[in-house]
């Protein structure tokens, strides 16, 4: 979205598994906006330390050759080695974007805790700014030693996703598995990877709870990943075949939201979840965790539910949503009116940019004192 006539962008990045892997979504969508790619070739996202040398030693030969003004690294391992590589290249300015510190993965051992957090310092310290994206996270980075100034709260912003009609949405997801469930029943669902931090299980135990009330609502996990067996054995287990359904990773996903009646988000940690700011733009009942980054988005009992983390207490908030849907409607309403104000695409960019062309950008205040000045 930066304005061509006045920025050369060029994206960086490697593969994910392997050098082998395909280059994949990202690389599509930026050939498609004409945007220029460079491959690093020794970059994959485990760590191997053979080519992770070697990938520094590329992005230190791209930053001479390329001189930018901006370096914005983003993500754990590449912000690091990208920083370093960066400031050796005596870059201007060097952004790192953080997702979250892991001193809130509580399933970590405290040593990988620990040791993932001095890595992240580090990191930060090689830069001119840290972005962080929600208001817990900011408050701690900023408490880091020497880090109080050099951190940036700039939330995630997105446009709103071409929806599909209800309908359409829902035939949509009907033809990706064999059984077809009943259009007039509830569907609940959410769109994760398949991984133990998005906490699925939990979604599965609660569906059992729900059937147990009397309500045979559908559940939907949109996705893919390492959890998916063990999801589908639970499934099993909880005799919910036919009721829970995994169609794997769906394309564009976030444009067949509005196949649900209650969208919901159990994960255990997030940074700021596109997915919760999508389903509020589709103006779904949302259902969260009680953690950071869903609660700079979800006000409980305001715009929608934050519950804790048992399955219980899912069943009990996701039942009283389907019974009482005039009360649900006016939180997905006021949740809608919400992101679209305070998470818009232009709002990013707008913070993003003062940070890359200003040495001293106004713009690291919390949504909280935002919110102060507006009243």
């Amino acid at each position: 979205r930066l304005p061509k006539d006045t920025w050369d962008v060029a994206v960086a990045y490697g593969g994910t598994v392997s050098r082998s892997t395909k280059l994949g979504m990202l690389d599509t969508k930026l050939s498609e906006a004409g945007i220029r790619t460079v491959p690093i070739q020794h970059f994959m996202r485990d760590i191997s330390l053979w080519e992770d040398v070697r990938a520094f030693f590329e992005l230190v030969a791209l930053f001479l050759d390329e001189r930018p003004d901006v370096a914005h690294v983003t993500s754990s391992k590449a912000g690091g080695l990208g920083a370093v590589a960066a400031r050796i290249a005596r870059v201007p300015v060097v952004i790192f974007t953080s997702h979250g510190l892991a001193s809130a993965e509580s399933w970590r051992p405290p040593w990988q805790r620990t040791s993932i957090l001095v890595f992240t310092w580090l990191t930060m310290l090689f830069t001119t700014h840290t972005i962080q994206i929600s208001e817990d996270t900011t408050r701690r980075a900023r408490a880091l030693p020497f880090m109080n100034k050099r951190v940036a709260l700039v939330h995630n912003g997105i446009e709103r996703p071409p929806f599909k009609e209800r309908t359409v949405a829902r035939t949509t997801l009907s033809s990706m598995v064999d059984i077809h469930p009943e259009q007039h029943q509830p569907w609940l669902g959410t769109i994760a990877e398949l991984h133990p931090n998005k906490n699925l299980s939990l979604l599965i135990e609660a569906q059992s709870l729900l059937h147990t009330k009397g309500i045979r609502a559908h559940l939907w996990l949109l996705g893919e990943g390492e959890d998916r067996a063990r999801l589908e054995r639970l499934t099993r287990e909880r005799d919910l075949r036919g009721y829970v359904h995994i169609p794997g990773y769906v394309p564009q996903a976030s444009t067949l939201l509005q196949a649900l009646d209650v969208f919901i988000l159990p994960s255990k940690k997030e940074g700021l979840p596109y997915v919760l700011l999508e389903a509020g733009h589709a103006g779904l009942p949302v259902v969260v965790s009680d953690i950071p980054g869903n609660r700079d988005i979800v006000t409980h009992n305001e715009t929608g539910n934050v519950v804790n983390d048992t399955a219980e207490a899912y069943a009990d908030v996701v039942a009283k949503i389907l019974r009482n849907s005039a009360q649900a409607v006016a939180r997905a309403s006021a949740l809608n009116q919400y992101v679209r104000k305070e998470f818009s695409l232009d709002h990013m960019l707008e913070q993003t940019v003062e940070l890359y062309t200003s040495s001293k950008p106004s713009i690291s205040r919390s949504m909280s004192s935002r919110r102060t000045e507006r009243s």
